[in-house]
C-alpha cells in the first residue's frame, strides 16, 4: 500500500476511507471504475468521461 521511491520519500498508493467509523489505516480497494471501503462500505464512482 505504500512505495518507497529512491530518495526514501513515500507514497502512499491505495486512498484511505475518509469515513469516521473506519479512522486511519483502512484503505479502500481500487478498482477500474470505482474506489470501495469494505469495512464500511463507502463507495466513490468514477464518471467516465
Amino acid at each position: 500500500y505504500y512505495k518507497v521511491d529512491s530518495d526514501g520519500k513515500i507514497e502512499r498508493l491505495r486512498r484511505e476511507c475518509p469515513s469516521d467509523t473506519c479512522g486511519a489505516g483502512v484503505f479502500m480497494a481500487a478498482m477500474q471504475d470505482r474506489q470501495y471501503c469494505g469495512r464500511c462500505h463507502l463507495t466513490y464512482v468514477f464518471d467516465k468521461q
